[in-house]
């Protein structure tokens, strides 16, 4: 079923494409090995085929004791959606269902929506952690040049 799967969208890529009308440039061995490389670094999972990632999902799953079913389902996806990251379009050959597809349409479609609970998260922790460095700062004996200058910088932060 996988291999079928492999097929289908290759055909459908195959499709997509439409002929370059850009002149033939003889390229040197170099500047192909170059554009090979820098190919390869910018998505390192194309040479792979869908069959092959989610064996690859199913047995990160199991070597790292995540063996609930929902759990390799989604690690066999994600390694696959990983393959091409922008193409969701094949997405219901996959397995995935209308729900999770609604999730990865919004996701792509607006890639900057967080939860408002994150921005407050990030908030409360940037005034944490603020409040603990003039708390060390104050405290700390090194930082001050005298005890009456630590002495008034303390009666300053906390009267």
């Amino acid at each position: 079923m996988d291999d079928l799967i492999d097929e289908k969208i290759a055909s459908e890529r195959d499709l997509r494409r439409t002929p370059s009308r850009r002149p033939f440039v003889p390229v040197s061995a170099a500047e192909r090995a170059r554009r090979h490389l820098n190919a390869k670094l910018a998505n390192p999972l194309q040479d792979y085929s869908y069959s092959e990632l989610r064996r690859m999902g199913r047995a990160y799953a199991y070597e790292h004791a995540l063996a609930e079913e929902d759990d390799v389902r989604a690690l066999e996806i994600g390694a696959m959606l990983a393959r091409e990251p922008e193409n969701i379009t094949i997405t219901k050959r996959l397995g995935v269902t209308d729900e999770e597809y609604a999730v990865l349409e919004k996701e792509l479609s607006h890639r900057w929506s967080q939860p408002w609970t994150l921005y407050l998260v990030i908030v409360l922790c940037s005034m944490c952690a603020a409040v603990q460095g003039m708390g060390t700062y104050i405290h700390t004996p090194g930082s001050s040049h005298s005890k009456i200058q630590r002495e008034r910088e303390a009666h300053f932060f906390f009267n």
